[in-house]
């Protein structure tokens, strides 16, 4: 019970960054960066930002249908899409 609700809090923290991404897309700047008709950038938040909310979503299929071994599965996926974020945001910033 303990790991579900664990895994939720994390699935819900995965969709807020999601959120967050879309919503600094959008304005045009991230944390202190400001990318306004960065194409590469605008890109780079709109594939992580799906590839999070796919994420959330088969974790929570994930959490209720199969077993708990298969949670690593959506840890994983995340950190994942996150480095891969983070690696390429710094590439393109430089």
């Amino acid at each position: 019970m303990v790991l579900k609700i664990l895994m939720l809090i994390f699935i819900l923290l995965v969709f807020i960054t999601a959120w967050y991404l879309i919503k600094s897309k959008n304005k045009g700047q991230f944390i202190i960066f400001t990318f306004i008709g960065n194409k590469k950038i605008n890109t780079l938040f709109s594939v992580t930002s799906l590839v999070l909310i796919s994420t959330g979503i088969i974790g929570i299929i994930i959490l209720f249908t199969l077993p708990k071994v298969f949670n690593f599965i959506t840890l994983l996926i995340a950190a994942l899409a996150i480095s891969i974020f983070s690696v390429t945001f710094m590439n393109l910033n430089e």
